[in-house]
């Protein structure tokens, strides 16, 4: 992967290829045969998903580490960037969805978006949550290399199971419990592979600091587990708000929650300016986060948990082998792909019962 290759106008471009036409949308949830969306359909979300979380993983930790720290940009300006894509997306697709007929458009936005604050207040949960755990997510890659970034933050399934219990009510199976134990045995091989190549580097020089970025990681899983059961639970309670509407609201509340997280780098936003070290990487990153976010909302409403944990499992893979090309630092022993192994077993075993 290149990323000096990487231009803002491909990746607008790339924009709306990421995300489902309606065609796709209507083959998934109207076939003939059957509710479940079209095989085409799993392939194209899961391979789309796969590039998205690896790209973006890779990109941030590239941005964060290749970067004077003097001209390093600020991570809550990218984040409400992020945002605010997502927010003009949410509108542009829900146009779409009304055949661009402006009067159904804003009937349909002043009765479920404008005149339903209490809706709105709902919605503000998940994403005061999902804003947090966006910068938490520049801590961790940023003290952590991306290999055990991406396979720490697989705990994510262990607190999605707790909350799904807690707020839900569900019961797991004994191969679900099996899979959440393989996980957590997966990760200790990883931070067993951190300290091994901590010992066999101790005159290497780095910024990143274990327990900062394992603290941001633990806590990123906490926040997306709980934001995923929650807004999992908004979007299939059966209500009659429409799909796109439910992501204006999440992400309307988003904008303000990232503009808070903004006034703790006040002093250096208002020094340096607002996009001060944005190159066209940077740019990838909000693209890739402002898009990657919109895939949540589709899987969750569209698919299943089975088919984004393949496409998480894929991308551990990924940003592994991808990690050892782009970053000539990063050690690998064979901790780590006893992990790697571990944990790409476990969300798939985890994954492979049936609700």
């Amino acid at each position: 992967m290149k990323f000096q290759n990487v231009h803002i106008s491909h990746q607008d471009e790339d924009k709306e290829k990421l995300l489902p036409n309606d065609k796709d949308v209507e083959k998934a949830d109207e076939s003939p045969s059957s509710s479940r969306p079209s095989f085409v359909f799993k392939c194209y979300v899961i391979a789309s998903m796969t590039f998205i979380w690896t790209a973006y993983t890779l990109t941030i930790k590239y941005t964060r580490s290749t970067v004077n720290p003097d001209m390093m940009y600020s991570s809550t300006s990218v984040v409400l960037c992020a945002e605010i894509l997502k927010l003009v997306i949410t509108f542009a697709m829900f146009y779409k969805e009304c055949n661009f007929d402006s009067r159904q458009f804003s009937e349909q936005v002043s009765k479920y978006y404008i005149n339903a604050p209490r809706e709105l207040a709902k919605m503000s949960v998940p994403s005061f949550a999902y804003a947090l755990q966006n910068n938490l997510d520049f801590v961790g890659l940023s003290n952590l290399d991306a290999g055990l970034y991406q396979v720490t933050t697989q705990l994510k399934v262990v607190s999605t199971a707790f909350f799904m219990m807690l707020f839900l009510g569900r019961k797991f199976s004994t191969r679900r419990w099996m899979a959440i134990t393989l996980l957590m045995f997966g990760v200790a091989f990883v931070q067993m592979n951190n300290v091994s190549a901590s010992e066999a580097n101790t005159k290497r020089e780095t910024a990143e600091n274990y327990i900062v970025g394992l603290s941001a990681v633990l806590a990123t899983c906490v926040t997306a587990g709980f934001a995923g059961v929650y807004f999992e639970k908004m979007l299939k309670d059966g209500g009659s708000t429409p799909f796109w509407i439910r992501n204006m609201q999440m992400y309307s509340c988003g904008v303000i929650s990232a503009s808070i997280a903004c006034l703790t780098d006040f002093s250096r936003i208002s020094d340096k300016g607002f996009f001060f070290g944005y190159t066209d990487k940077v740019w990838a990153v909000v693209i890739l986060l402002g898009v990657g976010g919109l895939y949540i909302s589709l899987v969750m409403r569209y698919l299943d948990n089975l088919y984004k944990s393949m496409a998480s499992a894929v991308s551990i893979i990924l940003v592994v082998v991808l990690s050892m090309l782009i970053f000539p630092d990063i050690f690998i022993g064979m901790y780590f792909v006893l992990g790697t192994i571990c944990v790409v077993l476990a969300v798939l075993l985890y994954n492979s019962v049936n609700e």
